[in-house]
C-alpha cells in the first residue's frame, strides 16, 4: 500500500509540474471564470470482495456494489489544488457465495457455513450502509483540456442499514432472509481516490470485521476496489 501511495503521488506530482509549464494557468480561484469542478457528487461502482473466509466456503468473483456520496469540498489553498471534504452518502454491497450465514452449533458465534445445492444453488448476502466519508484532496492545475488529476486519501464510516441475504435452491425456490443480529452496525476504513477529470479509480478496505467482536467464528473483513464516476 505506501508503494502505491508513493507512486500515485509521483504520478500527482509529474502532472502538477506539466501543468505548471503553461503560463496561462489559473493562479486562484476567482481566476476561473465559471464554477471548478470540485468533485462534490461521487458515485462509485464497485467490485466487492470479504477475505477471511472459511476454506470451505467458495466465494464467487462478482462481487459487486454501489456507493453515491454528496461532498462538500472546501478548498485549503486559493488554487483549490488541495481541499479537504467531508460528506454523506449511501452505499450497498453484495457478496455471492456457495454459504449461509449461521450460528455455529450450540454456540453463540456465528459464520459463513458451506450448504449443498439442494439447499443453496446460489444467492447473496447484502449489506446497505448510511456513510460519512472524508478525505484530503490534492490537484494539479486544469491542463487545456479543463481537467486535472486529483489524489484522494482518506476514509469513510458507515451505519449498517440493512442485512439481508437471498438464496434460491436446487429447485429454484428464492427466499430472503433479513435477521442477522451479529453483523457489525458500524463499519469504517481507509480509502483512497485517483484520476484524471471525471473519472477516478476508487478503493476502500474495512478495518472493522463482518461481524461484531466476539460473534463471529472467523475475522472476515471486506474491501471494494471500483471506478468512481463524478459529474461535478
Amino acid at each position: 500500500m505506501k508503494q502505491i501511495l508513493s507512486l500515485l503521488t509521483l504520478i500527482l506530482l509529474v502532472g502538477n509540474l506539466i501543468g505548471q509549464t503553461d503560463s496561462t494557468k489559473v493562479k486562484s480561484l476567482k481566476d476561473y471564470g465559471k464554477k471548478p469542478h470540485l468533485d462534490m457528487l461521487l458515485v462509485d461502482l464497485n467490485w466487492d470482495r470479504l477475505i477471511g473466509l472459511d476454506n470451505a466456503v467458495s466465494q464467487k468473483w462478482y462481487g459487486r456494489g454501489l456507493a453515491v456520496s454528496l461532498m462538500y469540498d472546501y478548498p485549503l489553498t486559493q488554487d483549490a489544488r488541495v481541499s479537504f471534504a467531508i460528506g454523506g452518502g449511501f452505499a450497498t454491497h453484495s457478496y455471492y457465495t456457495d454459504a449461509l450465514v449461521k450460528k455455529v452449533n450450540g454456540t453463540d458465534v456465528a459464520a459463513f457455513q458451506w450448504q449443498p445445492s439442494t439447499v443453496k444453488e446460489k444467492g447473496k448476502i447484502s449489506l446497505n450502509y448510511v456513510d460519512v466519508p472524508l478525505e484530503f484532496r490534492f490537484r494539479t492545475l486544469e491542463d487545456s483540456r479543463e481537467h486535472r488529476w486529483k489524489l484522494a486519501v482518506g476514509g469513510r464510516v458507515g451505519y449498517l442499514i440493512n442485512a439481508h441475504e437471498t438464496t434460491i435452491d436446487g429447485q429454484g425456490f428464492k427466499s430472503k432472509l433479513y435477521h442477522y443480529p451479529h453483523v457489525s452496525k458500524f463499519r469504517f476504513g481507509p480509502s483512497v481516490r485517483f484520476g484524471y477529470g471525471a473519472i477516478m479509480l476508487t478503493g476502500f478496505y474495512s478495518v472493522s470485521t463482518f461481524f461484531q467482536t466476539g460473534k463471529g467464528l472467523n475475522d472476515i473483513n471486506a474491501f471494494s476496489l471500483g471506478l468512481t464516476i463524478s459529474p461535478f
